[in-house]
Parts: C-alpha cells; structure tokens; sequence
C-alpha cells in the first residue's frame, strides 16, 4: 500500500493576508508634536500594511496621501537605520497613480525631500520618475549610481522577502520580533549587514538546540529565525558563503526537526530551498551523513523536500522520487518552490565574486571538527572539504574503541532518549551493551563500534551549580512574588536582570541563550542559567560586553554557560 501522501497547512494564515490600516491620526499627531523619534512602530505598522496592500486599495486610502508623505519624510531624516525599509515603502507607493499625484502637486513635498541627505535623496528618486524631479539637482545626477540593491528590480525582489518576513511574524503572533527589531537599531552600528545579522540570529538559534526536549519547546522558535534569515540573505550568495562552516549542524537541524515535527514541512522547505541555491549545496553533496538522514525521512517528507532542489531530489529514496514525477506531492509544496525561487534571484552586489575569491583559498591541513545532532549523535565535519561522516577520523584521534566494562550511553529510538549502561562484550567489530531505560526497564542492543547509537558515557555536565550559585540562585528565585514555586513570569525575571546593570545589547544574549524559545515563564533551571551568565558578562570585558553582538552569544554558549563564574552575579541596580 503506497504511503499516505502529506499535505502541510499553509505556512501563513488568512489574517497574515488581511490589509488593516493603522489609525492616521496617529501620523498627524506624530507630526504635529514632533515624535518621530518614537515612531519606529508606527513606521512598522504602515510598513508592513503597504507592502501587502494592492495598489486598489492603497488606492483607496488616497485622502491620507499627503500626511503619509510627511511622515515618511520626517521618518527618513532621523531613522537611518530603517533606510531600505524606506525605500521600499517609497516604490510601492509610488505603483498607486493617486499617491503619485498628491506627491506631484505638493511643492511643499519637494522642498522637503531636498534637505535629506544627498544619498538618500538619490535612491529615492531612483524608485519614480516623479520622485526623481523632486530632489536637488545634484542627487538627481547620481540617480543611475545608487547601489545595486536600490534599484527599482531590486527593490521591488526585496519586497517580496519582506511582506514574507512579515507574514512569518504575524504567524507565531508573538511580541518577539517588535522587541527584536527595537534592539536591532540600538545596536545598529555593531551589526554587520542587516540580513547577514538576521541569518545569524537564525543559525545561532538552530544551533542552540542541543536535546529533543528543546526540540519540542524551542524548535518552531528557530526555525522562524532561520526562515527569516535566509529569506533575508536570498540571492546572496556572499553572505551565505560567510556561513558556511555552520552548514552541517544546521541541515542537521532541520532534518531533526522535521523528523519530529512533520506539520513544520513548510518551513522546512523554504530553508531547504534557499539552502540548496547557496554555496551551502556543496556542503550536502559531499555530505553522506545527511544524505543518509534526508532517507530516513517518511517517503512523502522526502519528495516534498526533492521539490525544492533537484540536487536532493537526486539523493531521495527511488520511491519518494517517483512520488515527484506522478505528482503525489502536496500542491503547497510546489507553492513554496516557486516563491523561494521569485525571491532568491541572483544580486549583481560585488559580494559573489568575493565569495568565491575567498572560498578558493587552499588550506594546508585538513580542519576536521566534532559536533552532535539535536539528539545528541555524535558527527565529525570538516570545515574545508565539506565532508562529514560518523565515524571519528584519525586527525580527532581515529575510531572509537570500547573494552567490556567500558560505560556507555545507548540511543533508544522508542524513547528518544539516551541510556547509560555498560559494554558488556566487544567481539569482531560488535559491541554488545546493556543500558538502562528512562522508565526504569533494562535493554540490550548490540551495535557495530562506530554506530551512530552507540557514545562513551558523558562526564557530568559541569552545568551543576556550586553551592554558592544554587543558595543565591534559588534564594532570588523564590522572593519572586509572580508565578509558582516551580516557574516565574518571563517579564518579571527579565525585570530582575535589568538590575544587573548590564548593556540591554548584553542582557539580550543572555535571554537568547538562557530562553532561546522565548517562553513566557521561565524555570528555575533557565533562571539559573541567566543568571550564571550575567556574572560571566560582569567579569568579561567591558567594551566586548557592551557590543553584545554574536561574538559575545557564541562565548557565553561555548565558554560560559557550564562553567561557573569567578563570583556570584551582582543585581544591585534600583535595588
């Protein structure tokens, strides 16, 4: 009997789709008492409706036209760093005729627009003819100069990422990403690129998910950032290429995730997709680890995810295969094929030949590195060739090999879980293992001595608190008046922290790391965690915590978080 074909929901819901029109007597307030500085949500919201409106009905909002324009120009003089959200703002509005003539007959809307920056006033003047005519003489000269990713086309492309990126946000409903974006510009000037950053965020929470339970709490978390990322990054290929050493253990990821959590297929895809058309491709091509986990997948799951790039389709099950070519597969998925291609688009930037100059380079030695899957395998890659393999290689110290009476940890499929035990007989290359059950019940497998399934046992994580850190940990806990004895309000611990008197940009890492799903309550456990990063923050450099860009989240995940600080936290601010 053939498999039951999959068919996903769609990826955005009908209110993602919805036009609702932000008040505009907020915009003329916000002009008449001068508040742009405080508008970045009020740019948003026209944003955000502007982009997925059709030109009828921004059409029919004409009778708005002239105070959006001030706004938009009042906004453009103080927020720079909302530059590209600007400009696309400027091209869509001016594909609706009636914005177009309110623009035109206002002189006061011209003499305006000339005072912004010479630059600004180019780009903007590049996005209409009409635009164009309105600005100074000499910005009008280096209109055909602008950047390449502010041109019309490829504004018009970056568009298309953005009312995507909106439509993932609407999706999970959270307050997250207006939190993330207020601080995206507090930090706008450690950031690297834009979409570079956004394609970190995603990455580092990926990979951030280190067990199956933060799987099933964190999981779907990571994989909007990760869409948001790469959607951000489509047609990049320069950014990407910055990236590459992450590949393996995010292609991990998302098959993990997908392995557990079917209804996520659509995000998936669309990583999938856009993955496969960077010089990410590589990576899987040379990578029988992955190919081997991509057929692990339920039939359906595969072919869905061979619609996305023939270069998978090329590595599915010969059954999931022909599920392709008969057409078994979901209509969605091939809705989602054709989007992530109208969005990925080759950028003529200068970045690509960069990226291939710098992905040339010969390295003497090969850079073998061990990382672990989601659920806890153990995997080796190397950071030059791309390949990755199970079997440990001789550069990290050669195969595994186990004696009886070795401990050990078993991998059981049934339980999802990891079971300490001992190895009982090794003979040939087989190693017979006896292995305690998370339900209390004893198993025995026996596995050849480079499986998968098969790891030494673990030292104790070092993660344990010392006495000093669980007395004053659980102490600040518990006066906690919010919450239960077991979980605190995630609003009143992050109020707690601001006490640390840390950089927001710092106590932004640390709430990454310590709450990657952004939950709204926090365990002790992740309470603990917080604060034990906190004081690694208050003895680390005070310039290199103040940036709090990704350097710092990556040190404080690799080299902080199990490892106990030279003293306890200080939270003394307001106390």
């Amino acid at each position: 009997m053939p498999e039951e074909v999959y068919r996903p929901q769609c990826s955005t819901s009908k209110q993602a789709h919805m036009v609702v029109w932000p008040k505009w007597e907020v915009y003329e307030e916000c002009l008449a008492k001068d508040r742009i500085m405080s508008a970045n949500g009020d740019f948003q919201d026209f944003k955000k409706q502007v982009l997925k409106a059709s030109v009828q009905e921004i059409d029919e909002q004409a009778a708005h036209a002239t105070v959006m324009w001030n706004f938009l120009i009042a906004f453009a003089a103080k927020k720079h760093f909302y530059r590209n959200l600007i400009i696309q703002v400027f091209n869509k509005l001016m594909q609706v005729p009636s914005w177009v003539a309110a623009w035109e007959v206002d002189v006061k809307l011209h003499e305006k627009v000339q005072t912004l920056h010479e630059d600004l006033q180019s780009a903007i003047g590049a996005q209409h003819e009409v635009l164009r005519k309105s600005i100074a003489p000499a910005a009008s000269k280096s209109v055909t100069l602008v950047r390449m990713d502010e041109r019309p086309e490829e504004v018009r492309l970056a568009i298309e990422r953005e009312k995507i990126i909106d439509a993932i946000k609407e999706e999970v409903e959270s307050e997250e990403w207006a939190e993330e974006e207020i601080e995206a510009e507090v930090s706008a000037e450690a950031s690297t690129h834009p979409a570079l950053s956004a394609l970190q965020d995603g990455i580092d929470a990926a990979i951030a998910i280190d067990d199956p339970s933060k799987m099933d709490s964190c999981g779907l978390s990571a994989l909007n950032k990760l869409r948001i990322g790469c959607i951000s990054c489509a047609g990049d290929d320069h950014l990407f290429s910055q990236e590459l050493d992450n590949a393996p253990k995010v292609f991990n990821f998302l098959l993990s995730l997908l392995k557990q959590h079917k209804e996520f297929l659509n995000g998936v895809a669309e990583v999938i997709n856009l993955l496969m058309a960077s010089t990410w491709c590589s990576v899987f091509e040379k990578s029988q680890l992955l190919q081997e986990r991509l057929r692990e997948l339920p039939k359906p799951l595969q072919a869905a995810l061979g619609m996305q790039s023939s270069k998978v389709l090329a590595h599915i099950d010969a059954d999931a295969r022909r599920m392709v070519a008969g057409g078994e597969v979901s209509d969605d998925m091939k809705i989602v094929a054709d989007r992530m291609q109208s969005i990925r688009a080759p950028r003529t930037s200068g970045g690509y030949a960069q990226a291939v100059k710098s992905g040339s380079k010969s390295v003497g030695i090969e850079k073998w590195k061990a990382a672990k899957t989601p659920e806890g395998h153990s995997y080796y890659y190397n950071s030059r060739t791309g390949e990755s393999t199970w079997e440990r290689p001789m550069e990290l110290g050669g195969p595994l090999v186990y004696k009886s009476g070795d401990e050990v940890e078993v991998w059981s499929n049934g339980m999802r879980a990891w079971g300490k035990g001992k190895v009982l007989q090794v003979k040939d290359d087989k190693v017979t293992a006896e292995f305690c059950l998370r339900d209390g019940s004893i198993a025995r497998k026996e596995l050849p001595c480079q499986h998968k399934d098969l790891r030494p046992a673990a030292a104790e994580a070092t993660q344990a608190w010392s006495s000093d850190e669980q007395e004053a940990y659980q102490s600040w806990f518990n006066a906690m008046k919010e919450g239960s004895s077991s979980s605190k309000p995630a609003l009143q611990v992050s109020q707690f922290l601001w006490r640390s008197g840390l950089p927001r940009e710092a106590l932004k890492q640390v709430w990454a790391i310590a709450n990657p799903g952004s939950r709204t309550s926090l365990s002790f456990e992740e309470f603990a965690k917080c604060c034990r990063l906190v004081a690694h923050c208050q003895a680390l450099d005070a310039d290199f915590v103040k940036r709090g860009d990704r350097p710092l989240r990556v040190r404080l995940r690799t080299e902080c978080l199990h490892k106990r600080p030279p003293a306890l936290p200080r939270f003394e601010k307001g106390a």
